[in-house]
This record gives structure tokens, C-alpha cells and sequence, in this order.
């Protein structure tokens, strides 16, 4: 592995970011947060990119959340830590939410606390037999600001809050039954299946997945009436991609997406 906390790859229309602290369990610090947010953002301005996916290096943990032995130090040294929203940047959640991008999380190992909060903020999750998902904070004397707001809206709001509450371990199982995972597959075969579902999102027209994306984040908890007045992100039916898909369609070929 490289010395930098976060390896980026770009092929065939798909960014892959990899959290690249194992040592620490893939935990966030301040350099990898701030890393992550630029990536993210850099790939929405970034025409050859469609999807997004967020891994962890090694096997052990896709992210263990907030770096706690960094906590600490801050804690000792001007005992001065503050939660997500003070703070001088944007929380990284809110960078993934506001990505005009399709997101992906594949979990390589555990998702735990803000990694589980990472994981919740992406459009997909694609998960290896061995991880499970756990929301630590209330044991940690911490708040899990994001997921108290967007667990209750993905699963039945009892099922949330006894997560929320708890802290306990959610197994795959239990995730996957809650509708929290889209493919699972054995640690070897976790980058090939995220790739194959990867790849199928990718070959869609990139102005309908941005369309669709801010669409979705944006009618989030509004009235139906309210959510489909929106008009948000690029118009994909003045598109020249809208008259290319029927082409395609109707000449029983593949489309060639243009963006535009």
C-alpha cells in the first residue's frame, strides 16, 4: 500500500476511493476526512466519471469511524473536539449526499460508527459475508448525528432506534433483511460483484443517474405533490443522450452517451 490515506482509480467511468489507513482500522483523522471530501467533489466536476465507489484497505474494516487515539490527543493537548456541525468545512456526510454522483460503498469488513454512517450516506452497499454494521456511539459518549436523522428514514424507525440505542453489532443478515445491502458476496469475490453492479449503473445515461440521484436526495421526507415539483440537476429530456438512447433503442445497438 501507498503512504497516502486515500488511493484513487479511475477506469471505465468509475472513481474507486479506497480508505487507506489499515493500521487504524481505516478510522478517519482529519487528513483523510478532508481528503475524502475533495475526492468526492472533484469527481462530481469530472465528465469522465459516472459512479463513485468508497472501499477499505485490507480485510479487517471497511471504517472504524472517528479515530478515537486522535480524539484523545485533542482532548489532552486543548480539549477542544467538536461534533460534525463545528466545524469550519462541510460535514463529509453532507458532501455525500449533496454529490451529484451515484455513490457506492463497498464494505471489505466492518462498517462501525461514522464508517456506518459513511456507508448509510451512499446511494448502494455492497457488502463481504464477513462485515456487519454497528452504530457504537452511545457507547462512546458520542452522537451519530447523521444516522439519528437517516436510519430512521431507511428502516422502521423501532428498528433504527434500538440500533441507534444499543450500539450492538448488526450482522449481515439482520442489515440485508432491513433492505440496508444490495449485493453480498464472499471477501474474494467482493470487488468483482461490486464492479458487475458498478459497471451495469455506469452504462446508463450519466445526466439521467445525476437526475435521478439529486431527485431522490432532494424529495427526501417532502410531501409526493412537493417532491415532484422539483426541478433539480441537469434536464435529461432536452438531452441530445435522451434522442441518442432512442436511437439506440430502435437501431437494437448499444447508446453512445455523450453527457450532454
Amino acid at each position: 500500500m501507498s503512504d497516502e490515506v486515500l488511493k484513487v482509480d479511475i477506469n471505465d467511468k468509475i472513481c474507486l476511493l479506497t480508505l487507506n489507513r489499515p493500521e487504524r482500522r481505516n478510522a478517519f483523522d482529519d487528513e483523510l476526512t478532508l481528503a475524502l471530501i475533495q475526492a468526492v467533489i472533484d469527481a462530481d466536476h469530472n465528465p469522465e466519471i459516472s459512479l463513485v465507489a468508497i472501499t477499505g484497505a485490507g480485510d479487517k474494516a471497511f471504517c472504524a469511524g472517528a479515530d478515537l487515539k486522535a480524539a484523545r490527543d485533542v482532548d489532552e493537548s486543548t480539549g477542544d473536539y467538536r461534533g460534525p456541525i463545528h466545524q469550519a468545512t462541510r460535514p463529509l456526510v453532507e458532501v455525500l449526499i449533496d454529490a451529484r454522483k451515484p455513490l457506492m460503498a463497498i464494505l471489505n469488513g466492518p462498517a462501525v460508527a461514522g464508517g456506518c454512517e459513511l456507508a448509510l450516506a451512499c446511494d448502494m452497499r455492497v457488502v463481504a459475508e464477513h462485515a456487519y454494521f454497528s452504530l457504537t456511539e452511545a457507547k462512546r459518549g458520542m452522537g451519530a448525528h447523521f444516522a439519528s436523522v437517516a436510519l430512521p428514514q431507511m428502516v422502521p424507525p423501532g428498528i433504527a432506534m434500538e440500533w441507534l440505542y444499543t450500539g450492538r453489532k448488526i450482522p449481515l443478515d439482520e442489515a440485508d433483511r432491513w433492505g440496508l445491502v444490495n449485493r453480498r458476496a464472499p471477501a474474494e469475490r467482493l470487488m468483482d460483484t461490486a464492479m458487475e453492479l458498478a459497471r451495469d449503473v455506469v452504462s446508463s445515461a450519466p445526466l439521467s443517474l445525476q437526475r435521478m440521484k439529486l431527485t431522490s436526495a432532494k424529495a427526501r421526507g417532502l410531501p409526493l405533490h412537493a417532491g415532484l415539483r422539483l426541478d433539480v440537476g441537469p434536464d435529461p429530456y432536452a438531452s441530445e443522450d435522451r434522442k441518442e438512447g432512442a436511437r439506440a433503442f430502435l437501431e437494437k445497438r448499444d447508446p453512445v452517451w455523450q453527457g450532454r
